[in-house]
């Protein structure tokens, strides 16, 4: 099964680098595919390094740039990761084994961070684990996600409309085509930029929020997180 790992970028610069070190070092091949959404540093240049393709997308959003990366990708399995993150090396290699089983449509695991931030972090992973108990959400990240491309195209992939939460929007129009996973030790380190400059508080009670607005109302509004660089 081919595999792509697609990653969305503005003035990435920074971080990128080492993201994409990280993806290159994965212990089964994989295409990378890179969405430049308007980048004005080094971005594009250092994704060129490593990226077998690296696309643009001019209208601004996450969303916008997965969706355009997604199409690019030449992969029957799309594994989904940010510019500020870092993934193990046998990231994709844990995650493949479940997709033996047809009826596994996705897979995705826990999301944390270093220094002070890491319980932060823990937090936040508890938290997403008992609402997917709960059957609340699915508390999952599209910084460590992965699944069926086919899936992806049948339900039209993230919806524009939809800036905070887009992942558990998306997991919520995939589910009805099978089961998901879920991989605990499966982890992936971000950087904690946006703790840093928003506050874990309001972090927590906007997802909060929009969580229950997709339960109750089975719709989310047109919340978006500021862009944090």
């Amino acid at each position: 099964m081919r595999v792509s790992v697609v990653i969305p970028a503005y003035n990435e610069e920074g971080f990128i680098d080492k993201c994409l070190r990280s993806v290159r070092a994965q212990t089964v091949p994989c295409e990378i595919v890179v969405c430049d959404n308007n980048s004005t540093d080094r971005t594009c240049e250092i994704a060129k390094r490593y990226a077998n393709k690296v696309v643009h997308e001019s209208r601004q959003g996450v969303v916008h740039a997965f969706n355009a990366a997604c199409k690019a990708a030449a992969g029957d399995l799309i594994a989904f990761t940010g510019a500020d993150c870092m993934v193990p090396p046998d990231w994709i290699e844990k995650f493949l084994p479940y997709f033996e089983n047809e009826r596994v449509i996705a897979c995705f695991g826990p999301v944390h961070s270093s220094g002070i931030y890491r319980r932060t972090f823990k937090f936040f992973s508890i938290f997403y684990k008992i609402i997917v108990k709960l059957k609340i959400s699915w508390g999952v990240s599209d910084a460590n996600l992965i699944m069926r491309k086919n899936v992806l195209e049948k339900v039209g992939y993230f919806d524009p409309r939809v800036q905070m939460l887009e992942d558990s929007w998306l997991m919520k129009k995939i589910r009805r085509y099978g089961k998901l996973k879920f991989l605990n030790d499966n982890i992936v380190k971000t950087s904690p930029r946006r703790l840093k400059k928003e506050g874990a508080k309001k972090v927590f009670i906007d997802r909060t929020i929009s969580l229950l607005k997709l339960k109750i109302f089975h719709k989310l509004g047109d919340e978006r997180f500021e862009t944090v660089r």
